[in-house]
């Protein structure tokens, strides 16, 4: 075997055991709210008795419409092939279901690792450049997370950067490719321009082009048939319940709307947000250098994709760092890049560097996830019968309830209302603990205290003791490296997001601690939130 090819194997091997390392990482609690949807809408669906019956948008039991989920934005390619494939290993139960889901996102962004080496190889003729992107997007911590959650992201960043590798190859199956993209995620059409440059550089006959068309439409036609209103096979009729879906969607991802799950990019700086996240969470330090100075030596065409995508998206309200994930393929490139024109002595420092922010961020699934461990805390050390507070549009603490406890929820994303204040008031006075089990509510709310004045005040009494609330514990598992002797813990400056918490942040791990408790809210609040008890005196 020739030695670029034992290294990109060694390569892959290292993404593999980053990626499958510790999938069931809360413990069958289901904690991640997208994935525990699509868990239970892919239970509820069941398979058609025809090829008809499967195309039938108003009657198939695939159709989430059809199964009790009249809101659905998702593309169902990635959920009916997750079905498939967890019943026929016999694991289709709610709980394997989900893991099955995350072990095939490990095994399609391994795909999209071996598409990077294909690509970097295609464009640039260079064995090292090639090893070198394929090893960026490896260690590349964003792409490690999600591989751990059963979501359509994968999916999509998968068959784009198919898509790009079969537009370079001009090859007729690059409709295919595309169509299993949008019936991935819709977001995919936004990688359209690419494909008509790529058409305009290339010069495609008449008849790659009419094929291309039909391709593409078969693939969506098959691959997301609800997204037509009816069963002929040949339609351009489209579902106006998907349309509707996608609508109100659209209305709740708009500055004013105050849809919570929105309220934490009210204030970002467009640009810089996503850039902060990706340099400093998704892509780390090194990496993240690496891969802008590369940039420089990036063919147009990729350059295009990654100004494309990322000034799009950039420019809407929501701003989660998964949604530039389609181009973090093109970002290791461009690390491959730079560290190809680095000299023999540095590049193995440089690899080195690149190696520590994702063998700290693996840690975390290492450990039982935070709420996990809050949750045993709490039955050991809070007596049966106390009342404790629980945010609404978060995880209530301990999971799965008990009635050893009473539970008062606070509605704190509710307008600012005297109505509001008056029933928080009462319960105030009710409640023995309040219990934070993210920064989800107060992180997001400290942001806008225009909108929410008196919660605002209430979060900062609470921090400050002035509440009568006195921290108790506090549950993290924050990226890490062990280090005998040595506790430290790397907090990055001028973090907006739940900056209220660094006042009592705790230092637990021996080693080296990364604190992204202040990072983009979707990059810890699922796999490794912040806990933190108060309790009154």
């Amino acid at each position: 075997m020739p030695r670029h090819l034992k290294v990109l194997t060694v390569i892959f091997l290292l993404a593999a055991g980053l990626r499958f390392y510790g999938l069931n990482w809360d413990q069958n609690a289901h904690l991640h709210p997208d994935e525990r949807f699509l868990t239970m809408v892919a239970n509820a669906m069941s398979w058609p008795n025809t090829t008809w019956q499967y195309l039938d948008t108003a009657t198939s039991q695939l159709n989430p419409h059809n199964v009790g989920w009249g809101f659905y934005v998702y593309g169902t390619f990635p959920v009916i092939l997750d079905k498939f494939i967890a019943e026929l290993l016999g694991k289709g139960d709610y709980n394997q279901l989900t893991l099955v889901g995350r072990a095939m996102s490990t095994i399609v962004d391994l795909g999209t690792l071996l598409l990077v080496y294909l690509i970097a190889k295609r464009l640039f003729k260079n064995q090292v450049v090639s090893v070198l992107s394929a090893f960026g997007y490896a260690t590349s911590v964003l792409s490690i997370q999600l591989s751990h959650f059963f979501a359509v992201d994968p999916y999509l960043t998968f068959f784009l950067t198919l898509s790009f590798y079969l537009l370079l190859k001009n090859s007729p199956f690059l409709g295919v490719a595309f169509g299993l993209a949008i019936a991935s995620k819709i977001s995919a059409v936004i990688f359209s321009p690419v494909i008509a440059l790529g058409f305009i550089l290339s010069r495609p006959k008449i008849f790659f082009l009419l094929l291309f068309t039909i391709t593409i439409y078969i693939a969506v036609r098959l691959a997301q048939p609800y997204l037509f209103a009816d069963t002929q096979l040949f339609s351009l009729t489209l579902n106006p319940k998907v349309i509707a879906n996608w609508k109100e969607l659209k209305y709740f991802s708009q500055p004013g709307i105050f849809y919570p799950p929105g309220v934490q990019w009210t204030h970002i700086i467009k640009g810089w947000f996503p850039f902060e996240n990706m340099i400093l969470w998704g892509l780390g330090i090194p990496l993240g250098i690496a891969a802008v100075l590369g940039l420089f030596y990036l063919p147009k065409i990729i350059f295009f994709w990654i100004l494309l995508l990322y000034g799009y998206e950039s420019l809407q309200y929501a701003q989660t760092v998964r949604y530039f994930h389609p181009i973090y393929p093109y970002l290791a490139i461009s690390a491959g890049l730079f560290l190809s024109k680095l000299n023999q002595k540095l590049l193995p420092i440089a690899c080195c560097l690149l190696l520590i922010w994702p063998a700290a961020f693996v840690s975390i699934y290492s450990r039982p996830v935070s709420r996990v461990s809050a949750s045993e805390w709490i039955f050991k050390n809070i007596p049966a019968g106390s009342k404790l507070s629980c945010e609404h549009w978060d995880d209530c603490l301990p999971l799965g309830g008990s009635p050893s406890y009473q539970f008062v929820e606070f509605p704190l994303y509710n307008p600012d209302t005297p109505q509001k204040w008056s029933l928080m008031s009462q319960h105030l006075a009710s409640v023995d603990y309040i219990i934070l089990s993210s920064n989800r509510l107060y992180g997001s709310i400290m942001t806008v205290p225009e909108k929410y004045p008196t919660t605002n005040q209430f979060y900062k009494s609470l921090f400050d003791g002035s509440l009568g609330f006195t921290p108790i514990a506090q549950f993290t598992s924050r990226p890490n490296i062990p280090i005998p002797g040595l506790k430290l813990c790397l907090t990055p400056p001028n973090d907006a997001y739940g900056y209220l918490a660094r006042s009592i942040q705790d230092c637990p791990l021996s080693g080296i601690s990364f604190v992204d408790d202040y990072a983009d809210e979707n990059f810890t609040v699922f796999d490794h939130p912040k806990v933190i008890i108060f309790k009154k005196p």
